[in-house]
């Protein structure tokens, strides 16, 4: 289990025991309200002794009574608390990808500006030898990626979109690796894979946007 995954369990299980604690102080707050008040509509007796004891008797019912409630709010509002931090760690848990599915993504993003640089060397004829050994080492590290599956700690949709993109990674990666500097000088076979990466690219954008990855800071990077 991850961090968050952790983190959820503890919480939601905090949440129960303050809200067990919160329900068992309020029944204690009423039981202590009942004993109060008649003690409060009573009259102090008039015999100085006995007065001094009744009034420090109705002061130690109320504030057992205030006490009682205290704890009885505080505690609830733990359990509040706690609960909305359980639910928060799900939602970000869901909503966020995690370091291996990240790394994947990032990388992945990387190789394809690597592959369409390595498709027009080879078409340009620069190096042709070389550059379709650094496309088949490109391509080999996409379908190995493109072989993962999303975490299932993420929302069905986030999966979804998540797996159609890994499959469309692993496929290209897989169809570029078999191809020959023959096969890619042709200019239709060419520009055929390269519209299937800027269809893959595509994919990546809406995977980009459904989990806030910051696709100018990647460039910067280049």
């Amino acid at each position: 289990m991850s961090v968050l995954d952790w983190s959820f369990v503890i919480l939601l299980s905090a949440a129960l025991l303050f809200f067990l604690l919160g329900i068992l102080f309020f029944f204690s707050f009423l039981l202590a309200s009942r004993k109060f008040k008649p003690v409060k509509k009573k009259r102090p007796p008039k015999n100085k002794k006995k007065r001094r004891q009744f009034l420090q008797l109705r002061k130690q019912l109320d504030k057992k009574r205030r006490s009682r409630r205290l704890w009885s709010i505080l505690f609830l509002l733990i359990a509040a608390m706690s609960l909305g931090g359980g639910f928060y760690s799900r939602y970000y848990q869901q909503n966020n990808l995690g370091g291996d599915d990240s790394e994947a993504l990032v990388q992945s993003y990387y190789l394809l500006e690597e592959a369409v640089l390595q498709i027009n060397n080879v078409q340009a004829g620069e190096n042709p030898q070389k550059s379709i050994k650094n496309l088949q080492e490109v391509t080999s590290r996409l379908a190995s990626y493109g072989a993962r599956k999303a975490a299932m700690s993420l929302s069905t949709d986030g999966q979804t979109l998540l797996n159609r993109h890994f499959t469309m990674l692993r496929e290209l990666g897989v169809n570029l690796n078999g191809q020959t500097v023959e096969s890619l000088q042709n200019q239709g076979t060419s520009e055929g894979y390269l519209e299937d990466i800027e269809k893959v690219r595509e994919s990546q954008s809406k995977v980009f946007k459904r989990f806030n990855v910051n696709e100018g800071a990647l460039k910067k990077k280049q």
